[in-house]
């Protein structure tokens, strides 16, 4: 996951840097403090999600990263033409999945988890050209969580066995994870005649696990890449 951010942001960084040649060098500043000409910038945002969690006094075998989605509207504060606030609200799916497999049997566990996210983001922004801008943001998220799910499946040879069960809660077949979760996102963006693509990386810091199963020192956090594209009004 981690490589996988990091190519991306090169890859940002490499437009940013096309349209910096591409434009009037005596134009570009690394701070602008004049007002913005926009009051508010609105706009759909639509992605993947690449999700696990950190386990701390947990052991995990055969875990890998869920493949997830993220829908939602960004709404941006510009304080001057430099500094804005990002923020929004969005929906978006995170978790992780296990895998186990023998000659002739497979099993597989499936975390699935469904948030309201809100983020506030502080967003420094680099104006290459007048339709060109690249932003660095950076700050925390609060999410609740709406909808999760645990799914069990297990292949014997071609007799399949599966079942579900609530992810969030702590009764009778439900997995016991806390629906509040909050943490830190720090990620790059792309705007270039409105059209927005961006990534962002969040490291949750809130134990999600609620479950007496795994003992008191058990803790499970998220972790989550996600990569978007959108449109600015």
């Amino acid at each position: 996951m981690k490589k996988l951010f990091l190519a991306a942001i090169a890859a940002i960084c490499a437009l940013g840097v096309s349209a910096q040649r591409a434009s009037d060098s005596s134009e570009f500043s690394f701070w602008d403090g004049e007002q913005s000409e926009q009051k508010i910038v609105i706009g759909p945002r639509v992605g993947l999600n690449v999700s696990n969690y950190s386990a701390t006094n947990m052991e995990f075998e055969g875990d890998k990263s869920k493949i997830g989605f993220n829908v939602g509207v960004a709404v941006e504060f510009p304080i001057v033409r430099s500094f804005y606030i990002n923020t929004g609200l969005f929906y978006t799916t995170k978790g992780i999945k296990f895998e186990d497999s023998g000659y002739d049997w497979k099993e597989t566990e499936t975390y699935n988890a469904g948030y309201i996210e809100l983020p506030v983001y502080a967003s420094y922004r680099l104006n290459f050209a007048e339709a060109s801008q690249l932003q660095i943001n950076f700050g925390p998220y609060l999410a609740y969580g709406v909808n999760g799910k645990v799914t069990w499946k297990q292949n014997d040879d071609g007799d399949v066995e599966k079942y579900s069960y609530d992810l969030f809660g702590t009764d009778e077949n439900q997995a016991g994870f806390k629906r509040f979760d909050c943490g830190l996102g720090v990620g790059i963006g792309y705007t270039f005649n409105r059209i927005y693509l961006g990534m962002t990386y969040q490291f949750g810091l809130v134990n999600v696990l609620d479950s007496e199963e795994y003992g008191k020192l058990a803790k499970m956090k998220n972790r989550n890449f996600n990569i978007s594209i959108g449109y600015n009004f």
